[in-house]
């Protein structure tokens, strides 16, 4: 089987999105068009769940802005237990999953002591990825790509084996057949008004001809070209190396990875981007390539900033405003401060240590990273505060961190969300724009002439 050729009179690719938020990934693909405006990409099935919760907020949203059609508000564990569930999914074949599996256990938001990693409750749903796809290899209609998102701190994970959380990933991958490339990017890199690093991850099954290409690619001793130049993610997200390209063995189990893992002086074998076909690693550190012109990335030729956001925002509640009695308690959380502490279950005693931060944050620049505690009119260190052109101090409006990931505005208001949960949701979702570039790179990639790999 070859990769499906799309374009050109062809049916779009038939997606299916696991751990889909508020739909950042289906914004981002299903914008993406051809000539005579048809889709590339087509959402047949998603999911979204969070557990643990009453209030479905992102559930409700995803239904209110594409229906409930193929969309599915139940725990994944439990859907892939069910075999009329799943029977709905073969009937549907998507050739593409995507999703950004959750991310809690290593998120920079939480200290380090408190990441467990693939082993906490929220990473063990790594497993559900892979069933899915097993599930798919079973049915005779293996997913051909993958496309997933999570934190940069992922490939660190976890803090006692730095990197073995992303060697099991890499393993388990390639056990069902796939080859990967990776790489860790900054939104703000490529002009887009919010600073967000993440990490994406791309897969191609064995049978499609990127797979193949991977492999060509990796016997010929290519793979810089690849990470730098050649790959979808090299394509979509421009690099250059700062590292000499590394390569070790990495074994075809998971459970062998897990167990033969070993990091190097204490960190991460895992760089910034690299590669994994047929048992071997090939990973280096990037950066972003010079940019001069950011018209292909944000639809301007200067990069895109907080300020542009604010800008457009031409009514803001009363609510957002901040009192000058709270001024205060913003000035010193925001501030630098060293603070004696004790850990309560060992006794030990530590300073903890805080740096100054901008405030109110600067209009010039992208916002930094929004993150869940966005919402809420209380006085906090990790809310954006900016200055508003009358003068006063206020909070960033739900709409303004709609924009900062690239969704329309209004895309999370929905009756009986308030604004501090759609604070939340923007915190906990993505950079649809990065999405679409990567969409983009991915179908040019498909429609590329194969270069075959000769039989050894």
């Amino acid at each position: 089987m070859n990769d499906i050729k799309v374009g050109q009179g062809q049916e779009a690719l038939r997606v299916m999105e696991l751990f889909a938020g508020v739909g950042g990934f289906r914004q981002g693909l299903q914008s993406i068009r051809d000539a005579q405006d048809r889709a590339h990409f087509d959402v047949v099935w998603s999911n979204q769940y969070e557990p643990k919760c009453k209030k479905q907020h992102a559930a409700q949203v995803y239904a209110a802005r594409w229906g409930q059609a193929g969309f599915v508000n139940r725990d994944i564990c439990e859907v892939l237990d069910d075999h009329a569930a799943m029977a709905e999914i073969d009937a549907l074949a998507p050739d593409m999953l995507v999703g950004g599996f959750p991310c809690q256990d290593y998120s920079v938001a939480r200290p380090s002591n408190q990441a467990a990693g693939l082993q906490g409750e929220k990473g063990e749903l790594w497993w559900s990825v892979c069933r899915m796809l097993e599930a798919r290899r079973l049915a005779g209609q293996p997913v051909k790509y993958l496309l997933l998102e999570n934190v940069n701190r992922l490939i660190n994970s976890p803090a006692t084996c730095r990197g073995r959380d992303f060697a099991v990933i890499l393993a388990s991958l390639q056990s069902l057949g796939y080859a990967v490339e990776w790489r860790v990017a900054n939104s703000g890199d490529y002009g887009f008004p919010q600073g967000r690093e993440r990490i994406f991850i791309v897969a191609y099954h064995q049978s499609t001809s990127i797979h193949r290409e991977l492999q060509r690619v990796a016997r010929d001793s290519a793979v810089e070209n690849w990470i730098t130049n050649g790959g979808v993610l090299a394509h979509a997200l421009p690099a250059v190396a700062k590292s000499s390209v590394g390569s070790f063995a990495l074994p075809l189990d998971a459970v062998e990875a897990q167990d033969t893992y070993t990091p190097i002086k204490g960190c991460s074998r895992f760089q910034s981007s690299g590669i994994c076909v047929n048992g071997q690693v090939w990973t280096a550190a990037t950066k972003v390539a010079p940019i001069a012109d950011f018209t292909r990335f944000v639809g301007q030729s200067a990069p895109m900033t907080l300020g542009d956001v604010v800008a457009a925002t031409s009514d803001v509640p009363p609510e957002f405003f901040i009192a000058d009695e709270q001024l205060p308690r913003w000035q010193y959380l925001k501030g630098a401060k060293a603070l004696e502490r004790v850990d309560k279950a060992t006794g030990f005693a530590y300073t903890y240590s805080e740096g100054r931060m901008a405030f109110p944050d600067r209009l010039d620049k992208p916002s930094r990273t929004i993150i869940k505690s966005e919402g809420g009119t209380a006085a906090s260190r990790t809310k954006h505060a900016v200055r508003h052109f009358d003068g006063r101090l206020r909070r960033l409006t739900p709409e303004e961190l709609e924009e900062l990931n690239g969704f329309p505005r209004g895309h999370t208001a929905v009756e009986g969300i308030p604004d501090g949960p759609r604070a939340a949701l923007m915190g906990n979702a993505l950079v649809v724009g990065i999405v679409r570039l990567i969409g983009q790179a991915l179908i040019e990639q498909i429609n590329a002439p194969v270069t075959e790999v000769s039989a050894e």
